[in-house]
C-alpha cells in the first residue's frame, strides 16, 4: 500500500487557491489519463476526489493550506506519488513578491 499524505500553505484567497486547485486537477488527470476514471468535485469546488484504476485521491484547499490525501498502490510503484506532489507543489508555486 502507498499511502500519500501531504500540506502546503497555499498564501493565497480561498478562490485563488480553488484556481490552483483546478489546475492541479486538469495536470493530474492528463498526466494520469489513462488510469484515471473519474473525477468529482465538491459544488463549492474547494475539494475533489479523483479514482482510477486501482488508487484514489482527495484534494482539498481550506483558507491557509492545500491538503491531498490518497491511496495511489499503482502509482506510487509507478513514481505517481512523487509526480502528483510535484504537480500539487508547482500549481501553488508562490510568485515572486
Amino acid at each position: 500500500m502507498s499511502l500519500i499524505q501531504l500540506s502546503l500553505k497555499h498564501g493565497t484567497s480561498v478562490a485563488e487557491a480553488r484556481d490552483h486547485l483546478a489546475r492541479a486537477v486538469t495536470e493530474t488527470t492528463q498526466r494520469f489519463s489513462l488510469m484515471v476514471e473519474r473525477v468529482e468535485w465538491a459544488q463549492d469546488k474547494s475539494s475533489v476526489d479523483i479514482q482510477g484504476k486501482g488508487f484514489d485521491v482527495q484534494m482539498r484547499v481550506d483558507d491557509s493550506d492545500v491538503h491531498v490525501a490518497g491511496n495511489i498502490p499503482v502509482l506510487g510503484r509507478l513514481l505517481g506519488a512523487p509526480a502528483l506532489k510535484t504537480i500539487v507543489e508547482q500549481s501553488f508555486k508562490r510568485l515572486p513578491k
